[in-house]
């Protein structure tokens, strides 16, 4: 009976160790912005320089604009979602893990 509690509350505890996209939305961004920049153009900069961080993320389209998903060994460890409202782009990044903030802030914020 013990063995089964505890195994139960190990798995349960492994699995919301593990993030999904809207969790991480949902959080409270680390870095927020608006640029002229077309939505396509803002992702593009953005991913070209995680590209050449060795970060592993996957874009997708979104309503006005597109995501960008950081994965990580747990899960979805970030996600910027840019989108271009009546006539401006707007970037909301979220993250899931306070270290890898400044390593994925910085380009967002040299690309506005």
């Amino acid at each position: 009976m013990k063995a089964r509690i505890i195994l139960s509350l190990t798995v349960l505890a492994a699995l919301s160790a593990c993030a999904n996209v809207k969790d991480v939305r949902d959080r409270e961004p680390v870095f927020y912005g608006s640029t002229a920049r077309t939505a396509q153009d803002y992702t593009q900069c953005v991913a070209d320089a995680w590209k050449g961080l060795g970060v592993n993320f996957e874009q997708k389209p979104v309503r006005n604009g597109y995501e960008l998903i950081l994965h990580g060994s747990l899960g979805v460890e970030a996600v910027m979602t840019t989108t271009h409202w009546q006539g401006k782009t707007e970037t909301r990044l979220s993250t899931r893990i306070a270290r890898r903030d400044q390593t994925i802030i910085e380009p967002a914020n040299l690309c506005l």
